[in-house]
């Protein structure tokens, strides 16, 4: 009875570790899937981001990201932070130099721009136009710009980062 215990308990754990390995494997394979359908304006961005600036991309649980007002779960978003730099906010917090940017199908920019007019009206987190190339357009909000610091100090580093973005995204046009 101990030695079918045994075998048992060696089959059981073997199928787990092949679950947990071939899960793993289809996590990986749909991860490299997602990432070869993103334009290469997306997948080549670090190649505009000025000295100073870090990048990330999220093409995952972006419904779990805030967005502009009205705007709906985007095809990725990347967050550039400029960590060397901080300036205060409201309450005495501090905060480093940031942009969000929500990449959408070039195909929904009608339906994106109709959202933009719509939403001006209210006073926070409205999307606004960033740019867009021949397969996204590109949204962001004034709350994802320096989180909605628009001082000439903060404006003075941001700039260089919008220049070098919008030049890059003009490549892919």
């Amino acid at each position: 009875m101990e030695n079918i215990k045994t075998k048992l308990f060696i089959i059981i754990g073997s199928l787990s570790i092949f679950i947990v390995f071939f899960s793993g494997c289809m996590q990986q394979s749909s991860n490299k899937s997602s990432n070869q359908e993103l334009g290469l304006e997306i997948l080549n961005i670090g190649e505009a981001v000025p000295h100073g600036w870090n990048y990330t991309v999220f093409t995952q649980n972006l419904e779990e990201i805030p967005r502009p007002h009205g705007l709906w779960k985007p095809v990725a978003i990347v967050n550039f932070t400029n960590p060397s730099v901080y300036f205060e906010v409201a309450g005495g917090d501090y905060r480093h130099l940031s942009l969000w940017l929500y990449f959408y199908n070039i195909s929904e920019k009608q339906e994106i721009m109709g959202i933009i007019v719509n939403e001006s009206i209210y006073s926070w987190c409205v999307p606004i136009y960033f740019n867009e190339t021949n397969k996204y357009i590109i949204v962001t909000s004034p709350c994802y710009i320096n989180s909605g610091v628009f001082t000439e100090e903060t404006q003075s580093y941001y700039i260089v980062l919008e220049k070098s973005l919008k030049e890059y995204f003009n490549e892919f046009k």
